[in-house]
């Protein structure tokens, strides 16, 4: 009997003294994680600066696919190499400039594309104010411009729909992927992908957006009228779309990703080069 309590003492003891060793290995992991996002903050606002020059070293007047600034960048560093990704939010519809004019019909447009329910645009005024009415949702209605895109769960878009689906052996992407709430507005041309192109207006194919962008891919536009160049391209297209293009940037998403080990971390930034300002900053 004694030796069964003191097997019964030991094992207890044992099971206490691994729980304590666990939670300290616990413990310590998330003391060196939270370190580590520390030292790579600093990293990350060292590199930043340089990002930042080489957006605006690059010539205003246009941007295009083959500035430096859309070419993947390495910062070497003490703490380990930084991969850098930039891409300009004027290449995405912007949300927040939704309206019920041509605005709004480029947005609808889109949704059709993307195998959208039109009728969704409403949900966007409703939400953002510029429209009366009421949604089926569990939020209150905010009336005021979007701080992010995510907020399109809380005004009654699908998940689906905001992440992409397949329908019938073909895929959709999601609307997340194709919009902004940071760009000026205006559409740039020479960024912009087929799906968004094709929104612009309803003469604009599969085709023609093809040959807007095999001409952009060797010489940039310099401005909105040299898409007369493309053919298939007409005045009555350019003149339908012309308030809702430009063939410059202002807003630019920095992405850094720093690897040590097993260990990652991630930085996120939207710059205004126009008025040379961060708009968003956030370590991941």
């Amino acid at each position: 009997m004694i030796a069964i309590l003191a097997l019964f003492v030991f094992l207890f003891s044992t099971y206490y003294v691994l729980d304590a060793y666990h939670s300290a290995k616990s413990v310590q992991r998330t003391v060196e994680e939270v370190y580590f996002k520390i030292q790579a903050s600093y990293v990350f606002l060292h590199v930043l600066p340089f990002v930042i020059e080489t957006i605006k070293k690059d010539d205003p007047s246009f941007d295009s696919l083959l500035d430096s600034w859309a070419k993947p960048m390495v910062f070497k560093t003490e703490r380990g190499e930084v991969s850098v990704s930039i891409y300009d939010e004027e290449r995405f519809l912007n949300l927040n400039s939704v309206n019920e004019g041509a605005y709004g019909s480029f947005f609808e447009r889109l949704l059709k594309i993307l195998a959208i329910d039109p009728a969704y645009r409403k949900n966007l005024l409703v939400w953002t104010g510029k429209s009366e009415g009421f949604l089926d949702t569990d939020y209150p209605i905010k009336r005021a411009p979007l701080d992010s895109k995510e907020e399109l769960y809380w005004a009654g878009f699908k998940r689906e729909d905001l992440l992409g689906k397949d329908l019938g052996g073909t895929f959709y992407p999601g609307l997340l992927s194709l919009t902004t709430v940071h760009s000026k507005g205006k559409i740039n041309i020479n960024t912009a992908n087929a799906y968004i192109l094709m929104a612009l207006d309803q003469r604009i194919d599969q085709t023609l957006a093809s040959k807007v962008i095999e001409r952009r891919n060797r010489e940039p536009f310099k401005k909105p009228e040299d898409l007369l160049m493309v053919e298939g391209m007409t005045f009555d297209i350019l003149y339908a779309i012309r308030d809702l293009i430009d063939t410059k940037s202002s807003t630019f998403h920095i992405v850094m990703e720093l690897k040590v080990g097993e260990r990652k971390a991630l930085f996120e930034a939207v710059y205004d080069r126009e008025n040379n300002k961060l708009l968003y900053k956030k370590i991941l």
